[in-house]
């Protein structure tokens, strides 16, 4: 099968864009360019459109909205998009609801594009000759997609997880104080041991920290198997809104991280005001971008044999909103490996998945903020990003 027998529509409103795609495929696809969405579904009314792929963002029509128009007009053009990550959201749901076929991650990389073209083309050979097939396709899709949004969801629940285990042993270690309880709800106060009173004290002292760690972490694991069952039912809703106070889930974040911080011997601490202001998101997406940042600075820390690690979540009020930030003082990272870090599945630890930042770079995207990873080798790291506040009452 020849590539040129068929059209390839690409569509955005940034002409270097256009010039980049046509000069890097235009030798071994039929390519045309389009500046705009209304453009775009003039051309594939008129002409036979094998796969059309559009920028997500441009000016009047967003790039799933031009291809829920495209999947009505010509549904056997197989649709993609291109995307970054703070515009991910609706490009999973779109995948998800069978209205795109496949998303590519900005900046794209030209060997991956070309083979995902030839996939596209190949695709839509296919459901010309049989559309069942290409509908297996789509579905095969989907599931590619889900596949990676469950694993994402897995990998943020392992924390929590964690922190449950630690809490549950070290409930484990209280409850030899119960026999005494027994006896002190029975009114014999005298039969105590030295021992039974320090761990009663201890008891006092740790249970209600105990029953607030477990309480939160359990609301954190419901709500994100609730997103994931949303994900699996096709449910394409806007993510809620929420309205949070960012400095307890801080707190939490940070002793949800406490077991991590033991095993590599790294300090964790909080730097900045006493009171922060609200922001538009919900508790579960703050814990998630926390947790995975934090947790990927205590790994750099432990496999590299760092002493006296720190990881500190530092916070910054300021008129465009509020600043976080997690530092670490371990090795850097090597400019070759931070031009790719947040690549889904992309990592340089043995036992890593890939998924941490890739989970980051998409939450701070749907809160409205953007990600920034600055690092130097010897000197640490830094990752930081801006959400806009609630105006206060």
């Amino acid at each position: 099968m020849n590539p040129r027998d068929h059209l390839i529509l690409y569509v955005d409103d940034e002409h270097a864009n256009r010039v980049v795609f046509e000069i890097t495929f235009g030798k071994d696809f039929r390519i045309k360019c389009s500046s705009s969405a209304e453009e775009a579904i003039a051309l594939v009314a008129q002409e036979h459109v094998a796969v059309i792929v559009s920028d997500q963002r441009m000016t009047g029509m967003s790039g799933d909205e031009l291809l829920k128009k495209v999947k009505d007009l010509s549904p056997d053009t197989i649709r993609m998009i291109v995307t970054a990550y703070s515009d991910l959201e609706p490009i999973l749901n779109a995948v998800n609801a069978g209205l795109v076929a496949r998303y590519v991650i900005k900046p794209w990389d030209r060997v991956e594009l070309d083979e995902t073209l030839r996939w596209a083309i190949e695709a839509y050979v296919a459901g010309k000759q049989n559309n069942a097939l290409q509908l297996r396709l789509m579905q095969t899709e989907r599931l590619r997609t889900l596949g990676q949004v469950s694993a994402a969801v897995l990998h943020d629940l392992n924390q929590p997880v964690m922190a449950v285990s630690m809490s549950a042993e070290q409930l484990t270690e209280l409850s030899h104080v119960a026999p005494a309880l027994v006896r002190l709800s029975k009114g014999d106060t005298t039969a105590l041991t030295p021992d039974e009173r320090a761990m009663l004290g201890q008891l006092g002292e740790d249970l209600p920290e105990l029953a607030s760690s477990l309480t939160s972490c359990a609301s954190f694991m419901s709500d994100l198997m609730k997103q994931m069952k949303q994900f699996q039912r096709h449910d394409t809703a806007p993510p809620a809104s929420g309205d949070v106070a960012p400095l307890p889930v801080i707190k939490l974040a940070l002793t949800m991280c406490r077991g991590g911080s033991m095993s590599s011997g790294s300090k964790l601490a909080y730097d900045g005001p006493p009171d922060l202001p609200r922001v538009r998101a919900t508790s579960t997406d703050l814990m998630q971008i926390f947790v995975n940042l934090v947790r990927n600075a205590q790994q750099a820390l432990e496999e590299h044999a760092v002493r006296q690690g720190t990881v500190i979540i530092r916070a910054a009020v300021h008129p465009d909103g509020l600043t976080l930030s997690v530092t670490d003082n371990g090795p850097g990272i090597p400019a070759e490996v931070l031009a790719r870090l947040g690549t889904p599945f992309y990592t340089t630890r043995e036992a890593g998945t890939g998924l941490g930042v890739a989970q980051v770079k998409r939450l701070v995207g749907r809160l409205g903020g953007e990600l920034r990873i600055d690092s130097t080798p010897g000197n640490g790291t830094t990752a930081t990003f801006t959400l806009p506040t609630l105006p206060t009452s």
